[in-house]
């Protein structure tokens, strides 16, 4: 079995019926400045595992762009297919195997930490775009390797099957012929939501302090940081 059959067979719709669809409007934020601050205005935008398709649709209110999102999975496409219009479409389709797909910026968000061989993956899509934005999760910290179930329950619950740290995302990005131009941490999606405990709280702020002292140990400490990288 594939880890692929997940996102077809309806397993990972069934663990995730949004599809991290409440995820996705801070990603088009933070994507678009990544853009601006590198002074770069692509005309077409092509993401790659789209999902629901909230973040294409995030970045439709620009109307002179051109979007379009693949996605292996049928649920997803489904549900990303009732945000279409004039400059935005949806493809059930593994864009890997299109030979005739060049855009201006592919967009990889969330996608590295799921696909069972990612350096064929990664190979594929370079000959896909001039420009690149990659999102992927840092996965592997010290709390992860002091305590292996959490990496165990992100397996169970949402797909990882990689795990990462910013160092070896960006080795990988440069095995395969990437340059990249500009990166960001982005924070732990659970920081934008009021804690629900004591203890959670005290993680919280001490987690927020050590990363405005040295972002790099912060990330390594506690995990629960993605980075998004602006390749070419």
């Amino acid at each position: 079995m594939s880890s692929n059959d997940i996102y077809i067979d309806g397993t990972y719709f069934k663990n995730n019926p949004d599809w991290g669809i409440k995820d996705a409007t801070w990603k088009a934020k933070t994507i678009s400045a990544l853009l601006k601050k590198n002074n770069i205005s692509p005309d077409e935008i092509i993401d790659v595992g789209c999902g629901a398709g909230g973040i294409l649709e995030a970045l439709s209110h620009d109307k002179h762009l051109k979007l379009k999102g693949y996605d292996i999975s049928p649920q997803a496409i489904a549900l990303a297919k009732k945000l279409e219009n004039e400059n935005l479409g949806f493809y059930n389709e593994d864009i890997t195997l299109n030979k005739n797909i060049h855009t201006d910026l592919l967009l990889v968000i969330d996608v590295l930490e799921h696909v069972d061989d990612f350096y064929t993956f990664l190979k594929r899509l370079k000959l896909m775009s001039e420009y690149f934005v990659f999102h992927i999760p840092l996965d592997l910290c010290c709390r992860t390797i002091l305590k292996p179930h959490v990496l165990l329950q992100q397996r169970n619950a949402v797909g990882h099957i990689h795990y990462f740290t910013k160092e070896m995302v960006l080795w990988a990005l440069k095995d395969k012929g990437y340059t990249i131009i500009d990166w960001v941490y982005t924070k732990p999606v659970i920081d934008e939501d009021p804690p629900d405990s004591f203890r959670r709280n005290v993680k919280k702020i001490l987690r927020n302090f050590s990363f405005s002292i040295n972002k790099d140990i912060s990330a390594k400490l506690w995990g629960g940081y993605s980075i998004m990288i602006l390749a070419k």
